[in-house]
């Protein structure tokens, strides 16, 4: 039986919370150090992360990577958005949330720009991964949000398609391209961890697995709490500032929490972490793991 791998969250991440209505999931929040948790590790302190449109669009580095067929990466990119778009609340009532593709652009790094034009941003680093040291990390979510208000204003996921052997379909599945998105557009949308061992947000993946293309009912609350029926907000797909036609000279994003106009600050929304463990399973849990990047 192989040994499941984990995925751990990063700053602004809460890791594990279990409420009264059953609910394990858990928001990711304003606070990046010296957080306050409560007695299951999920950040109390804090302003909730949110997007204040209804639809996200997202865009896509037409690279790509050179590992996999081009149209089956794109159909797994999308069907991984499209996992949580107008999800059921129960009672005929939607989550107030969907998403549209809009063109492609050629950037390889994440970036926002506080003071002009954004996207946000898919692209697979195939020659190096940026976080030395945890070369075995499957992917990073890029969050850049207003710490007054919590509202996000951007961002971005970069996919380790240089140290991973990633798959697309159903055959021969390595490490699941649609799984591990599934996870990461979860943490854009500002869900964190969950304690749910089904959840898509359970902080671990096994090789070989497609559970995580499929969203659980604890996925499915954590959307709709966040984003609930009938929300005072519209949909407009054009990210803040503005949709961008060219690139910021492809620089990657500084370290650090940086301020920006309007108090935005800038922090790593999720690494997902790749670490052998002991004991057999198809899933294992692990505590504490956070780390602060960009």
């Amino acid at each position: 039986m192989r040994a499941p791998w984990l995925l751990a969250g990063a700053a602004a991440l809460a890791v594990l919370v279990v409420t009264g209505d059953a609910a394990a999931f858990c928001r990711s929040t304003t606070c990046t150090k010296d957080c306050e948790t409560d007695a299951d590790g999920c950040v109390t302190s804090g302003l909730q992360l949110w997007w204040k449109t209804s639809c996200i669009g997202y865009t896509i580095d037409p690279a790509l990577t050179q590992n996999l067929p081009p149209e089956p990466t794109r159909d797994a990119l999308r069907k991984s958005f499209f996992a949580w778009a107008d999800l059921d609340c129960g009672g005929g009532q939607h989550a107030s949330m969907t998403f549209a593709q809009l063109d492609d652009l050629s950037c390889h790094e994440s970036w926002y720009r506080a003071d002009g034009t954004n996207v946000n941003l898919v692209t697979f680093k195939d020659n190096d991964w940026t976080y030395r040291g945890i070369d075995g990390t499957l992917a990073k979510t890029t969050v850049t949000f207003d710490s007054k208000t919590g509202q996000i204003l951007d961002a971005d996921i970069s996919i380790n398609s240089a140290y991973n052997n990633l798959t697309v379909g159903d055959a021969k599945v390595g490490y699941d391209l649609q799984s591990i998105m599934t996870h990461e557009v979860g943490h854009l949308l500002g869900v964190a961890h969950s304690f749910d061992f089904d959840a898509t947000m359970f902080p671990s993946y096994e090789p070989g697995t497609k559970e995580l293309r499929t969203l659980a009912p604890d996925d499915v609350k954590a959307v709709c709490a966040a984003y609930p029926p009938g929300r005072a907000a519209v949909c407009d797909t054009t990210p803040h500032g503005g949709l961008a036609t060219s690139c910021p000279n492809d620089e990657p994003a500084s370290s650090g929490c940086a301020t920006a106009p309007g108090g935005a600050s800038s922090t790593s929304a999720v690494l997902l972490l790749l670490a052998g463990l002991a004991r057999a399973g198809r899933r294992a849990r692990r505590n504490g793991c956070s780390v602060v990047v960009g």
